[in-house]
């Protein structure tokens, strides 16, 4: 049991560091390659459209959702590898039980990243493409990871081994999952300026936005391998010095209960100054004019 929570916890920090690197990079990247895939607008013009103030905004939200869905699509994929299925199996059932869980979160955060209004309606947007894409992803992430620690499993156990294998897994299962993030784009077209088919499936813009994408997702994941047998050796730590000082498990408990209070007062405090300004002189001076 303390294996299997040791693993899970080095899942999840492996995706919680990816999550890390891909926020910043993609709040910079992402709102150009969603311009690209979805209004199929050159490069160029995709960059006059980025500003440090949208990439501020935007990486606020790219943060949060990562946080969520790197840590639990690498947690799901740990657990479903432990059932007795075939590798292609095992695939699509990761895929699918992300896709379903996570696809609100995913159109929310694209929707940001093009300044396009939210509504409940269109959080499962563009699912059958969505879970297609993410199914190839699975099945050609566990397929590709396996071959890569048979070629050289000694090389796969140390920290240059776990990089490189992550690093070409993700770039290949990006790419051979591509068709799926373009049907998407195209589903995800505004009406108004929706494409036909033949115009918007195009090699060059096809190239173009599964290129960045793939290797922001590679370089994450590829750091994010770094991190895992750190963590789990930490948490074997913390676990062993816990089972020897029992009375570390009501410092832990109180310092997390500190910090949830510190958290509330924090926001009690920001929300009075905000108060506290539109209250004042100046700022009904201001509205008034």
């Amino acid at each position: 049991m303390s294996d299997f929570v040791g693993k899970v916890v080095g899942a999840a920090s492996q995706g919680a560091v990816g999550a890390l690197v891909a926020a910043n990079l993609s709040a910079v990247t992402e709102p150009v390659v969603n311009a690209m895939l979805v209004k199929r607008v050159p490069l160029s013009e995709a960059l006059k459209e980025l500003s440090i103030e949208r990439i501020q905004k935007y990486l606020q939200t790219t943060l949060a959702t990562n946080f969520i869905k790197f840590p639990f699509f690498e947690v799901t994929n740990m657990l479903v590898g432990g059932i007795e299925l075939p590798p292609t199996a095992k695939g699509a059932l990761t895929g699918t039980v992300f896709c379903t869980t996570t696809l609100p979160i995913t159109n929310y955060r694209f929707r940001k990243s093009m300044d396009l209004p939210i509504t409940a309606s269109n959080l499962y947007q563009a699912y059958p493409a969505t879970v297609l894409r993410d199914i190839l992803y699975g099945i050609v992430r566990n397929k590709v990871m396996n071959f890569m620690i048979g070629l050289n499993p000694d090389f796969a156990k140390t920290n240059m081994g776990r990089f490189v294998n992550m690093f070409a897994t993700v770039i290949a299962a990006c790419w051979l999952s591509a068709p799926g993030n373009e049907l998407r784009g195209y589903c995800l077209q505004p009406p108004d300026r929706k494409q036909s088919m033949v115009d918007f499936f195009q090699p060059a813009k096809f190239l173009r936005s599964t290129s960045v994408g793939s290797v922001i997702m590679a370089i994450s994941l590829g750091v994010g391998t770094l991190a895992t047998p750190q963590v789990e050796k930490l948490f074997a730590n913390i676990k062993e010095y816990l089972a020897k000082n029992p009375v570390g498990y009501l410092l832990v408990i109180l310092f997390a209960l500190h910090q949830i209070l510190e958290n509330r007062r924090s926001k009690e405090v920001v929300q009075a100054l905000e108060i506290k300004d539109k209250c004042s002189p100046d700022a009904k001076a201001m509205s008034k004019k």
